[in-house]
């Protein structure tokens, strides 16, 4: 029998040797290559589109308040903060990525990213621990007083739009993360219950095992197996308070779009 590999074992790209009945077309490294090569399209697209998603079902939730019964106002507020776990998601994922961005492809590192206590805490304390200087270097961003130089390819239009993107993400990415530590374990905390959790409009019916919730409030249930326990949290369904995290869906999802948009212009993608 011959040992030489077949045609549609080797490289598409390189003719190397892949593995096996894996289905790919492209080996390990030149597949890497075809997603950099794809980096620059996708995050201008996901500026464009998908990086506002959150922040359009939030405001469309945040709408329907005013208008609602109580027990649709309780969907409509845990919709609204599901998409604040969404959108903070996806603001570390891509912070993570483009830092990463000379080991991996962006597209396949903002993919691949999940919210959790160790990928939260490296994004809170990435940006808390940097001064504003420190923060852009490390995405290889100019300051707003060194575009001019940094930037020679474009107009003074043109740079002026990146000093005045560069200013914004800074100081949203400050905003959002603000709240520390404490704001980073209860992000992934809730991240990680969020795709196993249980709404329920009070929770009287745990017989005085939950906590006591006020009329305006939706509880919601995460079993942890592991300590054999049922976590009830509250949230309020007040259009005050949903305002307020819409506010920091609209900081997470201008901080993202304006990171996209520096690192383009900076870097003339």
């Amino acid at each position: 029998m011959s040992t030489h590999p077949l045609a549609n074992d080797l490289c598409s790209d390189c003719g190397a040797a892949v593995e096996l009945h894996t289905g790919e077309s492209r080996c390990p490294a030149c597949f890497d290559r075809y997603l950099f090569g794809l980096d620059a399209g996708f995050l201008e697209s996901y500026r464009r589109f998908g990086c506002r998603s959150h922040l359009v079902v939030a405001e469309t939730c945040l709408r329907g308040l005013v208008l609602d019964t109580l027990e649709h106002r309780k969907v409509l507020a845990m919709t609204i903060f599901e998409q604040y776990i969404g959108a903070m998601s996806d603001l570390a994922g891509l912070f993570l990525a483009l830092r990463n961005r000379h080991a991996a492809p962006i597209l396949r590192s903002f993919l691949e990213f999940r919210l959790d206590a160790r990928s939260a805490g490296v994004f809170f304390d990435a940006v808390r621990s940097l001064t504003d200087a420190d923060l852009c270097r490390a995405l290889d961003l100019p300051l707003p007083g060194e575009v001019a130089g940094r930037c020679p390819h474009l107009d003074r239009e043109d740079a002026y739009s990146l000093a005045v993107a560069v200013h914004h993400l800074v100081r949203d990415l400050r905003k959002a993360t603000e709240r520390g530590d404490a704001a980073a374990l209860a992000l992934a905390q809730l991240a990680g219950q969020a795709g196993s959790v249980v709404l329920a409009a009070d929770a009287r019916w745990l017989d005085g095992a939950g906590p006591d919730l006020t009329p305006d409030q939706v509880a919601f249930f995460a079993l942890d197996a592991r300590r054999r326990a049922l976590h009830v949290q509250g949230l309020t369904a007040d259009e005050g308070a949903m305002g307020r995290v819409v506010d920091a869906i609209d900081t997470a999802t201008r901080a993202a779009s304006n990171l996209i948009y520096a690192y383009l212009q900076t870097n003339d993608l």
